[in-house]
């Protein structure tokens, strides 16, 4: 029988969710290194209640990699962003990871990373139009004492 092709504008999310997985397990198999791990730093007003501020990402391979963060813009401007990528930064070093990689857009806030060791390793003119599309890499440097501190 022949594959039926369709194009939707909003698939199905369990089906974007299959597709992602199947991916991802593929690519970790492949590689043969081992499990990733999910990364979540957040803030939040007092224990438990609304999200100030956030980071994710993962640790994979030596490599940590933020897919997201974000400042409630109320809260910006005072250094919650820095100290959320600061701990992001030290957990994935905890870790093991000797780097951070991450993806963001020009039109958001590129100068933030720039400030705190990131460099451009990519770029791609054009997405969004009138914009681009940045990605951004920082090596991590060992803590040469193992130290595990509590997160805040």
């Amino acid at each position: 029988m022949e594959p039926v092709l369709r194009v939707h504008d909003a698939p199905h999310p369990d089906d974007v969710a299959h597709v992602q997985s199947r991916v991802h397990d593929e690519t970790v198999a492949r590689a043969a290194i081992g499990p990733d791990r999910d990364l979540a730093v957040e803030a939040r007003d007092g224990d438990g209640g609304e999200m100030l501020g956030a980071c994710y990402g993962g640790t994979w391979g030596g490599t940590c990699e933020l897919e997201g963060l974000w400042v409630r813009p109320d809260q910006r401007r005072n250094g919650l962003g820095s100290r959320l990528l600061a701990e992001a930064e030290f957990e994935a070093s905890r870790r093991g990871c000797l780097q951070v990689v991450l993806l963001t857009h020009e039109l958001q806030a590129p100068g933030f990373y720039e400030q705190r060791g990131y460099d451009v390793v990519g770029r791609v003119d054009g997405y969004p139009d009138g914009s681009a599309a940045l990605w951004f890499h920082k090596t991590l440097v060992p803590d040469p004492t193992g130290t595990v501190r509590e997160s805040s």
